[in-house]
This record gives structure tokens, sequence and C-alpha cells, in this order.
């Protein structure tokens, strides 16, 4: 059950993101899965298969050559599939990206606001249908490959399912908010389904090994999008509420591009008896993104009621700049995990290796911010135009809160590894409270400019935190559970 727990913590958990990160799925444990093919590759997806057991570990073994050595590395196909997983990561990610960007442009900054208090609502919906659907999907696939079609049109229907729940919420809170923010929230209604179902058919092909079939419906997403997009640019008449309406397109045929060669599609089957079995590993795997990335979605719309929508929106377009490099490295992440995970039985060496990651994620977010700051302002109003005015002077501070905030990945690792499900819950609820309550206190104090601030001493403490935990979990003696 450990084992089950750290690879799914992968899937929602990005080191605690910038509120309002505009990141598209976090990395999956699906990276770190190295589950041989079956003799017929069609074979599992086909209707009327019955439930088999569970593959043992020895069925990861390698194929022999004649000669007795594998054919293809364990390691080699580990990060083959880690390479595939991040260029899914950057496709799923422009998705969200190219939105804002587009939106930028075309509108005026409150707009832009109103724009990412509905992104934010539909992000932390999301986050917990990917959670408890979407990861508990992928291990169960990931278990019992041959069961994976009777899984994927069974999590089809849970997505469908949830997204109608999602879209009743969105369109009541839509009629109470009213305004701009409402009619956004309103739009979010019907991508809700739309993004639900095609999101857990990527859980479905990591746990599968198809990282492939992933891309591919990141890619049709990302195309289709683009085109769309592209037309009403020509045409002159985009408008942030089309531009919303193509990106929902997009997610549709993304889906569409990953359930029609697979022949999957929505089916009810055995529910009751799917939640019977995942009700608690689900619970608990909701409760796990919460206690992280929940405040700092929550953390985020409280914003929208310390701040105007002028000044949100100038604050998202700092963070969506910053953002890429996260988006990139939470992609690679599932190899330092996988690294640590080798050391466990070797806590010193653990922490010493957790420590040298840290430290190169850290430079890697200053050189990223340095070259952010040294920006022309030109190319930063060409790609968000007026809103970059505002944002220019707060691209600083929140790149200096990515330095802090990057070298907690390797700690967070590193408690995965050495210690608890307690022992993340615990320390992600101190250091991110922390970080929420700055955040918010700079902001009520001086505006977005405080807010940034306050997210940057956050950010320390939430490192000084999880670097704590993970000596603590380390000097921890081996008979403690």
């Amino acid at each position: 059950m450990a084992a089950r727990y750290m690879a799914a913590a992968m899937g929602n958990d990005t080191g605690d993101p910038l509120p309002g990160d505009t990141g598209g799925t976090p990395a999956t444990s699906g990276p770190t899965v190295d589950a041989p093919e079956p003799a017929d590759p069609d074979a599992r997806c086909a209707p009327g298969r019955r439930m088999a057991a569970p593959m043992s570990d020895t069925a990861v073994a390698p194929r022999l050559t004649p000669g007795g050595r594998p054919r293809t590395s364990r390691a080699a196909r580990v990060v083959g599939r880690a390479g595939g997983a991040l260029g899914d990561q950057v496709l799923s990610s422009g998705t969200q990206l190219l939105l804002i960007v587009l939106v930028a442009r075309q509108a005026d900054p409150t707009t832009l606001g109103a724009v990412s208090v509905a992104l934010v609502a539909h992000g932390f919906l999301l986050g917990i249908v990917r959670a408890g659907v979407g990861e508990v999907v992928l291990l169960r696939c990931r278990e019992d490959r041959s069961a994976a079609w009777f899984e994927g049109c069974r999590g089809l229907f849970l997505a469908l399912l949830a997204g109608m729940v999602s879209a009743t919420g969105l369109a009541a809170a839509s009629a109470v908010i009213g305004g701009q923010v409402g009619w956004f929230l309103l739009l979010m209604a019907p991508a809700a389904p739309l993004i639900y179902m095609q999101d857990v058919l990527r859980y479905v092909a990591y746990g599968t090994g198809r990282v492939p079939d992933a891309i591919v419906g990141d890619g049709v997403w990302l195309v289709v999008q683009v085109a769309l997009s592209a037309g009403m640019l020509a045409a002159g008449n985009a408008t942030p509420t089309r531009l919303v309406l193509a990106w929902v397109v997009g997610a549709a045929a993304g889906a569409l591009a990953m359930a029609l060669p697979r022949r999957l599609w929505p089916r009810p089957a055995a529910v009751g008896r799917w939640w019977a079995q995942e009700r608690a590993r689900a619970s608990g795997f909701v409760a796990d993104f919460l206690a992280s990335s929940g405040l700092w979605y929550f953390g985020f719309l409280l914003l929208g009621l310390i701040m105007s929508l002028e000044e949100l929106g100038a604050l998202r377009v700092a963070i969506v700049s910053v953002s890429p490099l996260a988006n990139v490295l939470a992609g690679v992440r599932a190899l330092g995990l996988a690294s640590l995970a080798g050391l466990r039985e070797q806590p010193v060496r653990a922490r010493r290796r957790a420590v040298l990651i840290g430290l190169g994620l850290a430079a890697a977010a200053a050189v990223y911010g340095v070259g952010l700051v040294l920006l022309p302002d030109r190319w930063g109003s060409e790609l968000f135009g007026e809103t970059w005015t505002e944002a220019a002077s707060l691209v600083g501070i929140v790149a200096l809160a990515e330095v802090m905030r990057l070298p907690t990945f390797a700690a967070i690792d590193l408690v995965k590894v050495l210690g608890r499900p307690v022992d993340l819950v615990r320390t992600r609820l101190t250091g991110g409270v922390g970080v929420i309550a700055s955040m918010l206190l700079g902001a009520a104090l001086a505006g977005p400019r405080g807010a940034a601030a306050g997210t940057v001493v956050g950010y320390a403490w939430s490192e000084l935190i999880w670097w704590r935990q993970g000596r603590s979990v380390g000097l921890r003696p081996a008979s403690v559970p």
C-alpha cells in the first residue's frame, strides 16, 4: 500500500505550486511504470476480458536475448518514458498557457483577472477528480493491464458523472457571482465533463504504459485550439469568450483522439464494487490533494476578494511567465524520485542526493529568473499585451519565490521515500498554511507586490519546514513505522 501511495502522490503533487500556476496535468507515475507489453497488445482492450490477478514483481524483468543479456535495459525504458512524459507535460501545459496569453493580448487586465479566477476554480475541481478518479484508474490499470479496457470505460463514466456535478456547481456559482467572473465561470461548466474525460484517458494511457496515446490526445487538443484561435485572430473576431470556447473544443477533440482508437466510452460497469474497493484509497488521495495543491487554489481565489481583478490579472501574468520552468521540471521529477527510491535503505546517501537535486533546481530557477528579468519589455508586451506593464514589476519577486520553491521538490520526494504518509500531510499543512497566510497578508498590506513578496517569505518558510522534515525522517530508526 505504501508503494501505491507513493506512486499516486506523484500524480497530484507538484511541489506546492504557485497560486494560479498554469501547469496542465501534473507529472504522473507513468514515467516510472515499466511493465512489459502483453503478447497481443490489443487483447487487454478487448471487451469481455475477465479480471486477472495482479502481475507479480518478476513480470517486469526484461526479456533476455539468446546471449543472456537484456534486449533493452530497464533504465533505458524508464528514461524513454520519462522523455515521453516530459513532452506530454509540455503539450498539456501549453493549452492553458496559450489560452492565457491570447486572452491577455486581446483583453484588458480586468477581463484577464476574471478569466484567471474561472480557470483557478476549474483547476481546483479538476484536481479533485484527478486525485479521486484519475490516479486510482492509473493504479488499477497498472495492477491489471488485461482489465484496462473496463477500467478506462468505467473511469470515463466516473469522470463524466463528476463533470456533470461540477458543471452544475459552476453554473450555480455563476448565477450568484454575476459579472465577468460569473460569465467565465459559466463557460467552465460545459468544459468540465469534456476535460475530465480527456484527463482520465491520459491516466489510462500512463497506467498501461502507452505514453504516446497521451501525447496524441494533448497534441490534438493543442492543434485544434491553435487552428481555431488562429482562424478567429485572422478574421479579427477573437474575443475572450471565443478563445475559451476554442480551448474547450480542443479538449473534446483530444478526448476523442484517445477514445476512438481504443473503443473507449463511458460505461457504468460495476461502479458500486469499484467504490467499495477504492473508497479508502480515493479518499486518501483527495485528502492529500486538498492538503497540498488545494490550499494554493483556495488561496488564489481569496486573493480575488482582496485585490481588484486588474491587479489579479497582473499577478497572474507574472506567475504565468515563471511557470514554464516548473512545468518542464515536473515532467523530469519522476527521475529524481526514482533515484531517491533506490537509496531507501541508505538514508544518508539519499539525503545527500536530495540536497544536490535541490541545489540543481534552485540554480535552474535562478538562471531562468535572471533571464526573465532581463527580458526586453517590448517582448513581454508583445506576448501579454498591456497587462505586462504592471506584471513586469512583479516578475523579479515571483522569480525569487521560484528559487525558494523548487528545491522543496527534492525535499518532498525525500520524505515520500523515507517517511510515512502522515509525514507528508502534516508537513504540507504546516508549510502550506504559512505560505497562504504570508501571501494574503502581503496582498492586504501592499496589493500585488505585497502578495508576491509574501509568497517569497512563505516559500522560504515552507522550504525550511520540508528540509527539516527530510532530515528528521532520515534519522528515524528503521524500526519506526
